[in-house]
């Protein structure tokens, strides 16, 4: 009688306990229109670069890869360029999740170099127009300012451009086009 009693007891509290879980269950939410404003990078892209940055190539080419994460708010992607030989001499991956409340996209970016881990970058961006604009903030070596001021425009299914124009005194000085990207889609996103 008493193991009765007590597994009365056990089995009411399980589903009292059950219960309030279902009671607090979360509904998600689908992520608001402007969450899709970086879907376009979704999928593998091919860019040619040209570059004023110093100890650089002026011309080359890498690959631009996107996918989504956070339930729909967030695109990780990860860019790099490789040698003759195939081997990656660049690489950087950002973390774009896009603010709800205030309708901007915070991102943080690192990149490695020759197998050295490098700058931490936190990015904001945001649409105007047909365009997106980002503003990319970091340190140099020796602890100045950096600033990118990023562009995507001329976004299409197949390709975009990308330019950036480059301070490294804090914004006191610009250097116009520091990078531009011409990115075409190398594989179809997947639905």
């Amino acid at each position: 009688m008493r193991a009765r009693v007590l597994l009365s007891i056990l089995v009411c509290a399980l589903c009292a306990s059950r219960r309030s879980v279902a009671q607090h269950e979360v509904t998600i939410a689908a992520p608001p229109p402007g969450a899709s404003q970086f879907d376009f990078l979704v999928g593998e892209w091919t860019v040619d670069v040209t570059s004023k940055a110093p100890n650089a190539p002026p011309s080359y080419k890498g690959v631009w890869r996107a996918w989504k994460t956070l339930n729909g708010l967030g695109i990780i992607d990860e860019y790099s360029v490789s040698d003759d030989s195939d081997r990656v001499v660049y690489s950087g991956t950002t973390l774009r999740a896009f603010d709800t409340r205030s309708g901007t996209w915070t991102m943080r970016y690192v990149d490695q170099f020759a197998g050295q881990t490098g700058r931490w970058s936190d990015l904001v961006g945001r649409k105007e127009g047909q365009e997106i604009h980002v503003e990319q903030r970091g340190r140099t070596s020796d602890g100045r300012t950096t600033i990118l001021k990023i562009r995507y425009f001329d976004i299409q299914s197949d390709h975009f451009s990308w330019a950036a124009d480059q301070s490294r005194d804090g914004g006191a000085t610009w250097l116009r086009d520091y990078l531009q990207i011409k990115a075409t889609r190398r594989v179809p996103p997947t639905p």
